[in-house]
């Protein structure tokens, strides 16, 4: 252990005297002559054979200048998530060992971080070898003079979280902790002495979209003994197996290159009607690149491409002759236990969850993603917005233009994207910066060289006004424009994204903690904004704010992070919103277009694909014992109706459900569909002979009672104390009045690490007068009404018990108080035992998932298996769906409110408490300290989530004073 610091130790003393090798810098030639240093970045390096990862256990020491016993961590990892703490501009110091392959002799040796948070110094066998400035973007050292062909390498990393790069992408700031350390992976490399130090490939395609030029700019490094002479380039075009050749060319480099120069190649030949990539056919090929000398192989890369093309055409975005629409989701990298530092192929995973949801658009937002992402989406079909590493830039100290520290900072991290990526065919749209006012400042050079750089690529300056990037941009940008946004944009002469917007209930926790509810309601406002988007050309698409929670779980105990905005949770778990994002970016819809009759169920098909005509996807239906499939030749933005043979008439209990698989064979939807209307039968209440009402009185006390039922109520208080059918308890404590504001609080809109734990706002109304009671104690009813009023309002409720359990209760206030509500109703108490709720509703969508809070019918447990968790979830992997996370409430399943009900109750098993409904009234349940609580409302909304609330202010229904409120609640208790 000592060792490490005593070579660490001579390293600090001769720092400055060592000769330092630097990152390598390239120069790129552009179509119209413009020259471009850029960061050498070996192409293809993780596809090379000639690999050796340097992931795994590492020594650790929180500060470069002590001398404490060594640690060992983690790469790649952050070092705050693996419990170190590191001092405020204190180089922390990672080291290891490794040993050179025999027949890596005669190689030219790279060494490859994919990121390093976000400052690092590089020293191998006690030499600097390089630094860098980035915390985002990848760098290559060359260490061939510095490393030992024999035996074993010290390498050492010199690694600081704060600094510059930090600043400009407000990294830690965002994630509430510091990520400093090296979150990627980090590997070595063996290249030939002659070698590709840059490649990347286009494709062009011809006028009538249909056959291709691949065109293929390579960049040649001699870093051999003397010249480097009679070389030829060789490009080789396979299908996606690598096997099948479909096209090569050779070129000879005419001159000879010298030791240490580069040569730029273009080799280009014609590729007859390939397979074209697009999300929904994400058709691959492999390009291979050899560089021969003198007959002799001496490097060869691979690449993946897609044959695609991009062009903007007045306010529309096209991709081979089709315009597009973007579905799209905002993704962070994020784990809860690791940071910004991802592993187990989680990028994979995201993008399957995201396309599997219907997305067909991911922005990578503040920063590039991992090469891990990039190569997935390629593969399954996802188009990118890759942004730079530049997030509320604005804030930092000035960087002049011109200055080294510009070139470092914003230069070359903003073309180390473009260069590491610009060969794929899922990048859609370069984003310069997130929310970063200083355009002219600082991000008019860079957008300009990444024109230069990739002309093939729109640009977007992530913004929240369109004219941020003085109209500069292929594509404007607004961030939030509401629900009139698609309108006001209607004409405009751009195409626009909105690449943040519809942003989930997320800082309002006060409202998610007591109701989980509210993440259901969300789907209403997102789907109105999302067919008004989908109607409008100009606008291109937008991503959801944001894809996945931003929560992390510190060693220390503390959860920070921004909240949880994600249609799936950290852990990746499908939250309420998922489902409704899936069914509102739905590329097939199917309606009901008649019931059976004759032996069919007629069938309404629109067919939302951007590249496919329906007749590429399996629609497979089945209907009691029936099944089939349907088929329809229907092209885009087309409909049409067609008529599915059912045989056998269904019962009024079947459902026709119809899956909806794309070209890919994702299920994009399922729908389920009722085809024979059901038959409800209305019986008169029985007669009340046997039942007659009798009554008695022990001080304030009422007892009315019949053959089965028993009321006691409060003459002093004016409540219902109990009631009991049978000798059971069902209602136990009096029904109070609750108009429940709406309320943003969630102390801020991030969680820093304080106390996240919010008491339960479930407030009824205060101050409560009991002015008169009126009593009708009939035989055959009892009827009991209550004038009363609290500080927010003041009225009457009647309560009139029948004989056979049928409660009706009538109210009806005026407001005292103005208020914007976000639930009123009437609160009622049951004994505890009454933990599941059932009900049967009006839902926004025809099918849900069993799991979802907000199913059209299902049943939830108070209680489930897992511990009680806070606002942020659970802190360790969950095994259940997040339906069963609890708190104290409840599961957020049973507490949830349950929009629009026909029915429901809440039951111990051997009792009923119902609630018999018109699809106009909402129930939410609960457990406090003593009781299950239960809101009968007549009003629910979207509640009070700051950047949502434009569209859930669609729902509002402020109160003034002297407006009234009332309703009719009837129950059934059994």
């Amino acid at each position: 252990m000592k060792i490490f610091y005593r070579a660490l130790g001579t390293l600090l003393l001769f720092a400055n005297t060592v000769v330092q090798a630097q990152i390598q810098k390239i120069s790129y030639t552009t179509t119209d002559n413009q020259v471009l240093k850029l960061n050498r970045i070996s192409p293809a390096a993780s596809r090379q054979p000639n690999r050796i990862a340097l992931d795994g256990t590492w020594q650790f020491s929180t500060d470069i200048n002590s001398l404490p016993a060594d640690k060992n961590i983690q790469v790649p990892g952050e070092w705050v998530m693996q419990g170190f703490e590191v001092k405020r501009n204190v180089f922390a110091g990672y080291r290891r060992s490794f040993e050179i392959p025999a027949d890596w002799k005669g190689k030219r040796v790279k060494l490859r971080f994919d990121a390093v948070y976000s400052e690092a110094e590089i020293w191998v066998n006690g030499k600097m070898t390089a630094s860098h400035l980035g915390g985002f973007t990848p760098f290559e050292v060359d260490v061939n003079d510095f490393i030992k062909w024999n035996g074993s390498n010290d390498l050492l990393v010199k690694v600081k979280s704060e600094s510059k790069a930090d600043s400009l992408a407000s990294g830690s700031t965002y994630a509430i902790h510091s990520l400093g350390g090296i979150p990627r992976k980090v590997y070595l490399v063996a290249v030939a002495p002659v070698n590709f130090a840059y490649a990347d490939v286009k494709t062009i395609l011809d006028k009538n979209y249909e056959n291709s030029i691949l065109n293929t700019d390579v960049i040649v490094a001699n870093e051999q003994d003397g010249k480097a002479s009679n070389l030829v380039i060789k490009a080789e075009l396979f299908k996606a197996d690598g096997m099948s050749k479909v096209g090569e060319k050779a070129v000879n480099i005419e001159k000879s290159i010298n030791k240490g120069d580069f040569v730029q190649q273009n080799i280009s030949f014609d590729v007859n009607n390939p397979a074209k990539w697009d999300p929904e056919h994400p058709n691959l090929y492999v390009v291979k690149l050899s560089i021969i000398q003198d007959g002799k192989l001496q490097d060869v890369i691979t690449k993946n491409i897609g044959f695609r093309q991009i062009e903007v055409r007045g306010n529309r975005v096209f991709v081979n002759n089709m315009p597009i629409k973007l579905r799209g989701v905002c993704r962070h990298e994020v784990m809860p236990l690791r940071g910004r530092s991802v592993n187990d192929n989680t990028w994979e995973k995201d993008v399957k969850l995201f396309i599997d949801g219907n997305v067909n658009y991911i922005r990578t937002s503040h920063y590039p993603p991992a090469e891990e992402l990039i190569e997935a989406c390629d593969r399954l079909g996802m188009f990118l917005e890759v942004e730079a590493p530049f997030c509320w830039a604005d804030r930092a100290r000035a960087i002049p233009a011109g200055t080294e520290l510009y070139q470092t900072v914003l230069v070359d991290q903003t073309l180390d994207m473009v260069n590491y990526f610009r060969s794929s065919p899922s990048v859609l749209i370069w984003s310069i910066a997130n929310e970063s006012n200083k355009y002219k400042e600082y991000f008019k050079e860079t957008a300009k060289l990444v024109k230069d750089f990739d002309p093939t690529r729109p640009r977007n300056f992530s913004q929240w006004t369109p004219n941020a990037d003085d109209g500069e941009m292929e594509i404007a940008n607004h961030h939030y424009p509401g629900p009139t946004g698609p309108a006001v944009y209607n004409n405009y002469k751009r195409p626009i994204v909105f690449d943040e917007y519809v942003h989930l209930n997320a800082y309002n926790r006060l409202e998610l903690v007591t109701d989980p509810g509210v993440r259901d309601a969300w789907g209403i406002g997102f789907l109105a904004m999302w067919e008004d988007m989908y109607k409008t050309d100009a606008v291109l698409g937008g991503a959801i704010w944001a894809g996945i929670d931003d929560t992390f779980f510190l060693p220390n105990g503390k959860v920070v992070g921004y909240g949880t905005w994600g249609p799936i949770d950290g852990w990746r778990r499908e939250k309420p919103e998922y489902w409704h994002m899936k069914k509102a970016y739905s590329p097939v819809k199917i309606e009901l277009a008649g019931n059976w009759s004759n032996g069919n169920v007629a069938l309404t098909l629109q067919n939302r694909l951007l590249f496919s005509n329906l007749n590429e996807c399996r629609i497979e239906w089945s209907l009691g014992s029936e099944s089939g499939r349907i088929t329809a030749d229907l092209k885009r933005n087309k409909s049409t109706t067609v008529n599915v043979a059912v045989g056998k008439k269904p019962l009024s209990k079947d459902k026709m459900m119809v899956k909806v698989y794309d070209p890919r064979g994702v299920m994009v939807d399922i729908y389920e569909f009722s085809v024979v209307p059901g038959v409800k039968e209305v019986t008169e209440h029985a007669s009340a002979a046997g039942q007659s009402w009798s009554y008695t009185q022990k001080g304030s006390i009422l007892t009315a009672k019949n053959a089965s039922i028993e009321v006691k109520f409060n003459l002093s208080s004016g409540d219902v104390e109990q009631v009991t059918k049978g000798g059971k308890s069902l209602w136990n404590t009096g029904a109070r009045l609750m108009v429940l504001p709406l309320t943003p609080e969630g102390r801020g809109i991030q969680m820093t690490g304080g106390s996240q734990e919010f008491d339960p706002f479930t407030d009824v109304c205060k101050g409560r007068i009991v002015k008169d009671i009126t009593l009708n104690k009939a035989k055959n009813g009892f009827t009991v009404s209550v004038s009363d009023s609290y500080l927010e309002a003041a009225g009457v409720t009647t309560y009139n018990f029948m004989s056979d359990g049928q409660v009706k209760v009538s109210y009806k206030y005026t407001i005292l108080k103005a208020v914007n509500p976000r639930q009123w109703g009437f609160v009622f108490g049951l004994p505890d035992t009454f933990q599941e709720l059932d009900w049967n509703r009006n839902a926004l969508w025809n099918y849900y998932p069993s799991d979802h809070i907000g199913r059209s019918y299902g049943r939830a447990k108070l209680m489930s298996e897992v511990k009680v968790s806070g606002p942020a979830g659970p802190a360790a992997l969950p095994t259940k769906p997040w339906s069963q996370d609890r708190s104290e409430l409840g599961t957020n399943d049973f507490r949830s409110t349950k929009m629009y009900i026909y029915s429901a109750f809440l039951t111990n098993g051997v009792s009923t408490f119902d609630v018999m409904a018109n699809g106009q009234q909402h129930i939410r349940a609960w457990k406090d300290s003593q009781n299950i609580k239960a809101l009968i409302a007549g009003y629910s909304n979207m509640g009070a989530g700051d950047y949502f609330r434009d569209h859930a202010a669609k729902m509002d229904r402020p109160l003034k004073v002297g407006d009234v409120i009332q309703d009719n609640i009837v129950l059934k208790l059994r």
